[in-house]
């Protein structure tokens, strides 16, 4: 199913809305033809459109008037007859034709009978066919349409695919990030961890340097109290000894 527009999903809404109340064609458009009727001859297949004038003559607004209406009401009609088409198709609604005994000729709309018209021939004979046979055929509307309203006229398909996208995005997400957290704890501790090595290196490099110049200063004071010992024992070598009287005396005698 297409992405529908805001013209057809109006309509949608009003076959919705209008089901099982002689839900046709010509009540989903009947607001949009003021002063227009639609006239459709089944067999040879022939739509016009009959637009209603004041006078047997149009004026010039009249005829202004007509050939903007004639390109209006001819898409209105392309749409609701492809639409009806499109739903058929996809199983969205059922189309029943609940008499055999049709008229070969018909008319709807909104347009005065007794007055003067001005007629466009409607040339698309697809098109053609398929409004006239859709006319005589009451609209039902499926559960499936009705859930096709509810969710914003997104189809089943699409919805499954959102979905699934939706789920796909997701697990590609959580992945992403359970993919970058386990990245993040696997080298956090390697960063971490190397700025603590090279942290406890400093520390270490710092207390050895602390050891060696604590070490230098007891080797210092001990060179210097050494040396002053040494010193004092070169001066104690050096001074003369003193001369004992008693033997200075022995040896004169």
């Amino acid at each position: 199913m297409r992405r529908l527009n805001k013209n057809e999903q109006d309509l949608c809404l009003r076959i919705l809305n209008g089901d099982g109340n002689n839900n046709y064609l010509g009540n989903l458009i009947d607001h949009k033809l003021n002063g227009v009727r639609i006239s459709l001859t089944r067999n040879p297949p022939n739509v016009d459109l009959l637009f209603t004038i004041q006078n047997a003559m149009p004026t010039d607004e009249e005829a202004e008037i007509v050939i903007d209406r004639v390109q209006e009401i001819s898409v209105e009609i392309l749409t609701v007859v492809n639409l009806i088409n499109l739903l058929e198709k996809d199983g969205y609604i059922m189309l029943l034709q609940r008499t055999n005994q049709v008229d070969n000729n018909s008319i709807f709309g909104r347009g005065i009978g007794n007055m003067p018209a001005i007629t466009s021939h409607f040339a698309d004979r697809k098109i053609s066919e398929l409004l006239i046979d859709y006319t005589t055929k009451e609209i039902f509307v499926t559960e499936e349409f009705r859930q096709f309203c509810k969710h914003n006229f997104v189809a089943r398909d699409e919805q499954r695919f959102r979905r699934q996208i939706l789920i796909t995005t997701t697990a590609l997400v959580v992945a992403t990030l359970a993919l970058v957290v386990n990245t993040v704890f696997n080298l956090l501790p390697k960063f971490t961890g190397g700025t603590k090595i090279k942290q406890e290196q400093i520390e270490s490099i710092r207390t050895d340097l602390t050891k060696i110049n604590s070490t230098l200063d007891k080797i210092n004071n001990q060179a210097v109290q050494t040396s002053d010992k040494l010193i004092e024992e070169l001066k104690k070598r050096n001074e003369p000894k003193p001369i004992n009287n008693k033997t200075k005396k022995n040896a004169s005698h």
